[in-house]
C-alpha cells in the first residue's frame, strides 16, 4: 500500500512539475520589464505637443526642398527650455548660391511660420489655432484647458530659422532669424553670425 501512495505521489510532484514548465514558457513570454516599465511612465501634453511640433516641422522642412525652395533638406527639430519655459522650434538651411541675405532668411521665416500654422484643423492659417491643436489630446478632457491657452503658446513657442551660407569653408556670414509664429516680418529679429 505503501508503495502505491509513494507511486501515486511521486506521479503527482512529477506531473505538477511537468505542468509547471509547460505553462512557465507562455508566462515568460507576456512579461517583458521593459514594455511594462515603457506602458508605466506617463507621457504628457508637453511632450505629445513637442512630437507633433517635430513632425511637422519636419514634414514643412521636406516641402520647401520639394518645391525647389531649399537646396538639401533642412536640418529640423524642436525642445523645450524649463530654465526659460520657452519651447524652441528650429529649422537651418543652407543657401543655394550666394550668401545669405535678411531677405531670404525672413523669407524663409514667412514660409515655415505659413507652413506650420496652415496644418490647424479648426482654423487653417491660424498659428493659435495650430498651437493649440497639437497640445491637446483628441478625447473628452480638453473641456478642462486654460481659456488662454492659445495666446499663452504663441508667447511660448519661438521660431528660429538659421539660413548657412553655400560653401561650409567659404567665407562665413550666418543669418538667424527668430520670432513667434504670429510675429510680423518687420518684427523679426536678424543675428548675424
Amino acid at each position: 500500500m505503501r508503495s502505491i501512495v509513494r507511486t501515486l505521489g511521486r506521479a503527482v510532484l512529477f506531473g505538477s512539475f511537468a505542468l509547471f514548465l509547460a505553462f512557465r514558457p507562455a508566462a515568460d513570454a507576456r512579461a517583458n520589464s521593459t514594455l511594462d516599465w515603457l506602458s508605466a511612465e506617463p507621457v504628457t501634453l508637453m511632450d505629445l505637443g513637442i512630437i507633433r511640433l517635430k513632425q511637422d516641422l519636419a514634414q514643412v522642412g521636406q516641402r520647401l526642398l520639394e518645391v525647389g525652395f531649399l537646396p538639401v533638406l533642412p536640418t529640423t527639430g524642436a525642445y523645450y527650455d524649463w530654465r526659460d519655459k520657452k519651447i524652441t522650434v528650429f529649422l537651418t538651411a543652407r543657401e543655394r548660391f550666394a550668401q545669405p541675405s535678411d531677405g531670404m532668411c525672413l523669407e524663409l521665416f514667412a514660409r515655415v511660420a505659413k507652413g506650420l500654422a496652415s496644418r490647424s484643423r479648426g482654423h487653417q492659417g491660424d498659428p493659435g489655432w495650430y498651437l493649440e491643436e497639437i497640445f491637446t489630446h483628441d478625447g473628452w478632457g480638453n473641456f478642462t484647458r486654460p481659456t488662454q491657452m492659445r495666446e499663452d503658446l504663441l508667447k511660448t513657442v519661438r521660431l528660429e530659422v538659421t539660413l548657412l551660407p553655400p560653401q561650409p569653408m567659404g567665407p562665413a556670414r550666418t543669418l538667424h532669424c527668430s520670432g513667434r509664429l504670429d510675429t510680423k516680418l518687420d518684427d523679426v529679429s536678424i543675428i548675424t553670425s
